[in-house]
């Protein structure tokens, strides 16, 4: 057997880790778990934990009849990040993927990851982009790699961090497959402090250690509902968004040793003030308009406007800084409510046209 052929033999042997935290999945379990027995690579564990699921996501499974799939039941539900770490302790493969339940998968992605980490030793985790879904399964967009990232594998901390700073969090967290040892060694995820960002805070604390790789293809479908655990979170949210304390935790230690250019950190801030916008229309929505003026007074100066003047390739920037001001004398007019639903309708068609 030539030393190639002995290669291909040994990391077909490599036991992988897909675990599925899962709560009321019942629309979606059934065609995620048939994608991820689908896939070309076979030497899978697949740990599904069940977050005390109220609704036939449990009664669904035994229709798998396959000795690969262990599944788990918390007596009672214990969060999303806090079951990703429960999945991580039951793993026992050499490498882990958390899947989500409602997500479909390529068939020969966890192939591809697997051969990545094989090519390049020194990585700690493998992520890829990914197509959007809606709720028939029907393509409406693209997940996609930032421009300056484009044309190589391989990432290491700094060029990601600016990446994400001005970009946001573009690694899927269910597209992401990890070193065991690595996962094992890191976990739990930081839930308490970062909320709905304690994966971005991992993927960083990965890339401290070593660096990542990004398959930049589609091998996943993500889907975006109503239902999904990220639009649930920003129904309606007035507080700031978890990604931020996330960012402003390790900003202030790499701003120096990464030399961030003044435009990008102009960029973060401007993310900043566009995310105050949208918190001072939903406390508008929540009956709460003076709350939406204190946000909106400490949000738009002077320099947050030159700073979206000195943006003026990304007009957005400039225009949410326009509609806060409006927002701001039309609560004084008493037709805040009005111009809120608006914004929301003119949001919602512009992430329709542009998913």
């Amino acid at each position: 057997m030539s030393n190639s052929n002995s290669k291909q033999e040994l990391y077909k042997k490599l036991l992988v880790s897909v675990c599925i935290p899962i709560y009321n999945a019942e629309k979606t379990v059934v065609s995620t778990l048939q994608s991820i027995l689908n896939q070309t690579y076979q030497n899978l564990e697949i740990i599904i934990v069940d977050n005390a699921s109220t609704d036939n996501t449990l009664a669904l499974l035994p229709q798998f009849n396959d000795p690969r799939i262990k599944i788990y039941k918390n007596s009672k539900n214990i969060g999303a990040e806090k079951n990703w770490s429960r999945c991580i302790e039951l793993a026992r493969g050499e490498y882990i993927a958390i899947f989500h339940a409602d997500d479909l998968y390529m068939p020969d992605m966890i192939e591809k990851q697997v051969q990545t980490f094989q090519d390049n030793p020194s990585i700690g985790a493998v992520f890829t982009m990914a197509n959007h879904i809606n709720d028939r399964g029907e393509v409406i967009g693209e997940h996609k790699l930032p421009v300056e990232l484009k044309g190589k594998e391989i990432y290491y901390f700094h060029e990601i961090f600016i990446s994400i700073l001005k970009n946001g969090n573009f690694l899927m967290c269910p597209s992401a497959m990890v070193r065991s040892k690595i996962y094992k060694d890191l976990a739990p995820f930081n839930y308490d402090k970062f909320g709905t960002s304690a994966d971005l805070d991992m993927w960083f604390r990965i890339l401290e250690r070593c660096p990542i790789a990004i398959l930049d293809e589609e091998q996943m479908s993500w889907r975006v509902s109503e239902t999904h655990g990220s639009y649930l979170y920003n129904y309606l949210r007035a507080d700031e968004a978890d990604f931020f304390k996330v960012m402003d935790f390790y900003l202030p230690r790499e701003t120096d040793d990464l030399k961030i250019p003044k435009g990008d950190l102009n960029i973060y801030e401007l993310q900043k003030t566009i995310d105050d916008i949208t918190r001072s229309v939903n406390f508008v929505l929540k009956s709460q308009p003076q709350e939406a003026k204190k946000l909106l007074k400490k949000s738009l100066s002077f320099r947050v406007f030159k700073a979206a003047i000195d943006c003026i390739k990304e007009p957005k920037y400039l225009a949410y800084c326009i509609f806060g001001v409006t927002l701001s004398f039309s609560i004084n007019l008493k037709i805040g409510l009005y111009l809120a639903k608006v914004f929301l309708w003119l949001l919602y068609r512009w992430k329709r046209m542009f998913a």
